[in-house]
């Protein structure tokens, strides 16, 4: 990839621990596959082949990246990116950006990735909410299944929530 800040200038040998010399395709082969790996998982997930793999890129990059340089760097249609830019962007993954005097919009990984567990607790606490309000109205096996998922989901919240709060303390400490 192209900026990476540990890219030596023109003719000056390689700085060590740099990445290897990209391939034909501009990325390392540990960059490609973790591409690849990364659409892959997202696949599973129910999203798109190109969101993972527009997520990985963004992930590798050192700082924001255009539609443009995307659909270069990654030889895929700028009208799928735009639309996994924009479901990367709804996940909370990516953040947009703009250039001062320029229309165009640059996209970058989210660092925080802490938010986007407590956005995904939001969900997951309406989630245990409305299994809960069906405890009532249910009868026998499925008032007992509601209840425990109910219980299950509560507590994923809660734990999720104390790892965030103690990773949040361990960052401010290091």
């Amino acid at each position: 990839m192209t900026d990476h800040d540990s890219t030596p200038d023109a003719g000056s040998s390689p700085v060590p621990g740099s990445s290897p010399a990209p391939g034909p395709d501009g990325f390392s082969a540990g960059e490609a596959s973790f591409i690849s790996e990364m659409g892959s998982l997202m696949e599973r997930w129910g999203l798109p082949q190109a969101t993972g793999r527009l997520f990985g890129y963004l992930l590798l990059r050192n700082k924001p990246v255009d539609l443009d340089t995307m659909t270069r760097e990654l030889g895929q249609a700028k009208s799928g990116l735009s639309v996994a830019a924009r479901q990367l962007e709804a996940w909370t993954l990516v953040r947009r950006s703009t250039r001062p005097g320029s229309r165009r919009i640059d996209y970058e990984a989210v660092g925080d990735l802490q938010h986007l567990l407590l956005v995904n607790n939001a969900h997951m606490r309406k989630f245990t909410e409305t299994l809960s309000s069906g405890i009532p109205v249910a009868h026998g096996e499925a008032r007992e299944r509601l209840a425990s998922l109910a219980d299950l989901f509560s507590g994923f919240v809660e734990q999720t929530e104390a790892l965030v709060a103690d990773w949040e303390a361990r960052r401010t400490t290091s």
